[in-house]
């Protein structure tokens, strides 16, 4: 897990993964500093509150007060809760599209290629378990197979079917099968009481099994989850 850099005397704070994320979106808006600040209080509150409630459950009071800015400030940045719902889930999930897109090589074998995909996100979820516990509380489509990262496993999927390197299960099954394992890995990774080390003895085996469910034998499967493990968990 990665570890937070420790201050010195007359050192600044580092920049939090929202801010990071919201600096990189908004770069124009570096001079207008006091609406920067903003802003990005109201996605962090707005985080916070959606890591643990449904978004009926929070109120703009309670974003605004969790901010500490006035109500109205909210609709200064968006046109509604639900507006900036929306843009925090963006944010998240764009993040993670990138990830995915620097970390996995398309001429990968799509089993390696899935497991290792699976495992990106798992260290995502490790490093920032409130941006995906608040990912989950926003998006009930999390099970549709037309959610862009759900897209991104079906192609996969769908290829390794051509290519002979997973079968005997339809594309569709297969699919539902993969997103359902990978939002058990996603619920395990933001609870706190289990540390990596309990995280990669249950997952390795779950996207292990993912594989062999899919057609790949076992000794490979097992191979290729340990793989995706080390190159990115340890």
């Amino acid at each position: 897990m990665a570890v937070r850099p420790r201050l010195t005397e007359g050192s600044k704070p580092a920049q939090s993964f929202l801010g990071q994320l919201d600096t990189a979106r908004h770069l124009a808006d570096k001079t207008a500093r006091r609406s920067t600040r903003t802003r990005l209080a109201l996605l962090e509150a707005a985080q916070e509150l959606f890591a643990t409630r449904s978004i009926e459950g929070v109120s703009v009071d309670d974003i605004a007060r969790a901010a500490d800015v006035a109500k109205g400030s909210l609709y200064n940045h968006f046109e509604s809760k639900e507006a900036l719902a929306d843009a925090l889930f963006g944010m998240v999930r764009g993040h993670v599209a990138q990830l995915l897109d620097a970390a996995i090589d398309k001429s990968t074998p799509p089993p390696e290629r899935l497991i290792s995909g699976a495992f990106v996100i798992l260290r995502f979820a490790i490093d920032h378990p409130e941006s995906v516990a608040a990912l989950i509380k926003l998006s009930p489509q999390l099970l549709d197979e037309q959610a862009p990262l759900n897209v991104i496993a079906r192609e996969t999927i769908v290829e390794g079917l051509a290519t002979g390197h997973f079968k005997g299960i339809p594309p569709d099954s297969a699919t539902m099968l993969v997103i359902g394992a990978m939002v058990v890995m996603l619920q395990d990774s933001i609870d706190r009481k289990k540390s990596v080390k309990r995280l990669i003895a249950r997952i390795t085996p779950l996207m292990a099994g993912v594989l062999k469910a899919l057609g790949v034998d076992g000794e490979n499967a097992a191979a290729a989850a340990k793989a995706a493990a080390r190159a990115n968990l340890e």
